[in-house]
């Protein structure tokens, strides 16, 4: 069976949703209008699928390829403007060829299947009105992965959402996609894939396009938001954000991983090993006051380009109410992992790597992650301060084995001189063991 597609062009009250690609293959719920049409044609039989593009086929061409994901025969004919459905008919479908779907053998693009009545294009609230009702229709057999957590809350493949973060029906998070503490995603609100939400930001009433990035306490209400583009739906009115540490473009989010040695692997799980009671305790502390034993935490990778405002990051754990090391012991396992390694600068988070204000601040980002710092060997606290840029800075351009092991083997000593001052209060104090071992971590930090 046969079917033919035309595809809109030009539409002025959705002009700045085209900027970067056609309408019809603009993010919606994790896939296009194009992919979801071809869904449903597969559905009622259609075996070759003719596509008529007047605007940037090339993108369109690119994007559907032959067809053979959807198990079609895909034929793509540019145009030089947009044709109507009887224009289209009767240039390309002969009226005596038999083959063609009994029904919609033609089908202008401009509404999401059995959505006859929501037009897509008029208008950025179209739009948003389009997504929020085919939300219930967005988990169709072919789509993999995403799982109702909640009701009306659906949730795509590889999310990280911390524990403290409030999702409110209806909402949509796509694949990859990371919420942290204290922010709250919905209602009406729709994160597409490789979306970074964090801390305490909000996002209801809009749509939040592929890598994009939402900063620390930033509210979106009523927008469309599509890397520094944020588009208010309701009005029309569209702002270009000029501070990433708000609202950015993510860039590239593969995770490439970290060169770690294999015998530097083996010594953090042994040491991870040797220390987990110690982290069982503190965490059957934090389960007991009903808190969440380990909280999810947001890091940007080393750049090779500093003058690059892209980030690549990664998730790391943190342990819930232990002191500056105690609270670093699910590090270990990133160091495994190979995501960090033992000795280099400490992860910042994305709102604090926008932060960085020049070049000499930005070589935080030139050395690999680690696990332990030179700030953490000088007893500089945890977070960026002048102290720490500039240690930071010095081993970004000065890293070496002989320097990384003189900053395993200070920091080492740091941590054991803070014992000593941990059993004299536990002989005065009589506090319970696990306050104890909360306390000597935060005295390693202040040990000189």
């Amino acid at each position: 069976m046969k079917a033919l597609l035309i595809c809109p062009a030009d539409r002025p009250g959705v002009a700045r949703l085209a900027d970067h690609h056609p309408l019809v293959i603009a993010p919606l719920l994790g896939k296009s209008v194009l992919e979801f049409w071809l869904e449903a044609l597969v559905a009622r039989g259609a075996k070759h699928v003719t596509i008529l593009a007047s605007d940037r086929p090339d993108q369109v061409r690119t994007f559907v390829g032959d067809g053979r994901r959807w198990g079609l025969q895909v034929e793509l004919i540019p145009q030089a403007r947009e044709l109507s459905v009887v224009e289209a008919r009767k240039k390309f479908r002969p009226a005596d060829e038999a083959g063609w779907l009994p029904m919609d053998e033609v089908i202008l693009l401009d509404t999401l299947p059995g959505l006859t009545g929501q037009n897509l294009f008029e208008t950025s609230a179209d739009w948003f009105a389009a997504t929020q009702a085919w939300l219930p229709h967005a988990v169709a057999p072919a789509r993999i992965g995403a799982r109702e957590v909640q009701p009306g809350v659906w949730v795509g493949l590889h999310s990280q959402i911390d524990p403290a973060a409030r999702l409110v029906a209806p909402c949509w998070i796509g694949e990859n996609v990371f919420v942290g503490p204290g922010a709250t995603i919905g209602p009406n609100a729709f994160l597409d894939d490789r979306v970074v939400v964090e801390s305490g930001a909000r996002v209801e009433q809009s749509i939040v396009w592929p890598e994009t990035f939402v900063g620390r306490l930033v509210a979106v209400r009523n927008s469309i938001a599509s890397g520094s583009l944020l588009l208010n739906w309701v009005t029309g009115s569209c702002l270009q954000v000029p501070d990433a540490f708000l609202l950015g473009p993510l860039g590239d989010r593969r995770f490439h991983r970290t060169q770690t040695t294999l015998p530097g692997r083996l010594v953090a799980l042994g040491a991870m090993t040797v220390t987990a009671p110690i982290a069982l305790v503190m965490m059957g502390v934090a389960v007991i006051r009903g808190e969440t034993p380990l909280r999810i935490r947001l890091g940007v990778r080393a750049q090779s380009n500093l003058r690059h405002r892209t980030q690549e990051t990664f998730a790391y754990y943190e342990l819930t109410g232990g002191g500056n090391w105690l609270r670093r012991w699910p590090q270990f396992w990133s160091v495994v992992r190979g995501d960090i390694t033992w000795v280099g600068n400490r992860p910042l988070r994305p709102s604090q790597a926008f932060a960085l204000s020049n070049d000499f601040e930005r070589l935080w980002l030139a050395a690999p992650t680690g696990l332990v710092s030179m700030a953490d060997a000088h007893g500089c606290p945890e977070g960026v301060s002048p102290d720490a840029c500039a240690h930071a800075s010095f081993y970004a351009v000065n890293k070496n084995t002989r320097l990384d092991a003189a900053i395993i083997g200070r920091a080492f000593l740091r941590s054991a001189m803070a014992w000593p001052i941990y059993w004299h209060r536990r002989k005065e104090a009589g506090a319970p063991l696990p306050q104890l071992i909360s306390q000597t971590g935060r005295l390693t930090e202040r040990t000189p």
